[in-house]
């Protein structure tokens, strides 16, 4: 299958050398997410309380703005711009653990969050997870709610119309439990497919967020935007520090395009837009955190990994030190979460993304 390359931005958008960097600067974000508080007994999906209320105090002494995620959509779409430094943070699922232990102290920080919520398990009564009527308690309090799908399934081993049935019993299941339907969608496990994010888009939403390390700049894709996981494991306070402090990577367009792999190992090919003298020294890692070889032609990145990927759920991430007068010492950093093998968690990609 021919490999195409698609552009990363929905609107046109060119930068110039001297006035670029400033517009990056200005609708950047880096989103944040987490799962559970408080919950060490899950320590793939939780952050403890130390860390939370350590990641808290650097948001609060480093001069970061903590916006809502909606602001930073509105952002990239062009509508205004953002302060130096914004911040939005997201958690998923919503884990009971959230509104006994991350909300209070998110509150009391004055910090704008929004959760994203996956129907089934509320309507179901889980018991790790909150009712509706909490979910309307912390809406009436500032949280605002995004969709999360209904049965929190990987959606590229969906079949075209189990997706939008999901996205449709997600939608009435929402609109009997809150009176309304989120319009932020976030893609169970991170994952989707080209086609899956067209499905979104079609369906109303504005946009879409996966679970891929990057920052989020004007030229990121609308419907697969990147946010950095926090866990016990990586919710350190260096990391931490280290990717707030991150700023985009100005890619134009990636191939192959869909992040499920037709092939593997696959050829990519990154174009960043922005002119930057440095782009010789960016560095890309594959999903095992080894260094790819990457090509750099003028503007154009390719990396021809050696092996294949690891079957399942992937990521690639390139950095690169900023050298920018606006953002110098901060680190440029794009990522890309893709699945390999036709395969992710033990269930295979449907025909329709092969």
């Amino acid at each position: 299958m021919k490999l195409l390359l698609i552009r990363l931005c929905f609107a046109t958008a060119l930068f110039t050398v001297g006035t670029g960097h400033i517009a990056l600067a200005s609708k950047a974000a880096v989103i944040l997410m987490y799962h559970r508080f408080g919950e060490g007994d899950l320590p793939s999906t939780n952050t403890t309380i130390a860390q939370l209320e350590d990641h808290i105090e650097a948001l609060k002494e480093g001069g970061y703005t903590v916006v809502p995620l909606a602001d930073v959509v509105s952002a990239l779409n062009g509508a205004h711009s953002l302060p130096p430094r914004s911040v939005a943070i997201t958690v998923d699922d919503a884990y009971r653990s959230f509104l006994t232990i991350g909300w209070p102290r998110l509150k009391a920080a004055a910090f704008p969050v929004t959760l994203f919520v996956a129907t089934e398990g509320v309507e179901a009564g889980y018991s790790d997870m909150m009712t509706w009527d909490k979910i309307l308690t912390l809406q009436q309090e500032g949280v605002s709610i995004g969709a999360h799908s209904h049965g929190h399934n990987h959606f590229p081993s969906l079949s075209a119309a189990a997706v939008n049935q999901d996205l449709a019993r997600m939608t009435a299941t929402f609109v009997r439990g809150l009176g309304v339907a989120p319009k932020l969608f976030a893609y169970p496990y991170g994952e989707a497919s080209l086609a899956d994010m067209t499905a979104v888009r079609d369906a109303g939403f504005t946009a879409g967020f996966g679970q891929h390390s990057g920052a989020v700049g004007p030229l990121a894709n609308t419907f697969y935007l990147p946010r950095f996981a926090l866990n016990e494991q990586y919710g350190s306070a260096k990391r931490f520090r280290l990717i707030i402090e991150t700023v985009p990577l100005p890619v134009a367009a990636i191939s192959p395009a869909d992040p499920v792999l037709q092939q593997n190992p696959p050829t990519i090919t990154i174009e960043v837009a922005d002119s930057l003298s440095n782009l010789a020294d960016v560095t890309c890692f594959g999903p095992t955190g080894a260094p790819l070889a990457v090509d750099v032609r003028a503007n154009i990145l390719s990396l021809t990994p050696m092996t294949p990927f690891p079957i399942g759920r992937t990521r690639l991430n390139c950095t690169l030190q900023s050298v920018d007068r606006i953002t110098q010492g901060r680190w440029h950093w794009f990522g890309w979460q893709m699945i390999a093998g036709f395969e992710s968690e033990g269930v295979a990609v449907h025909p329709r993304n092969r």
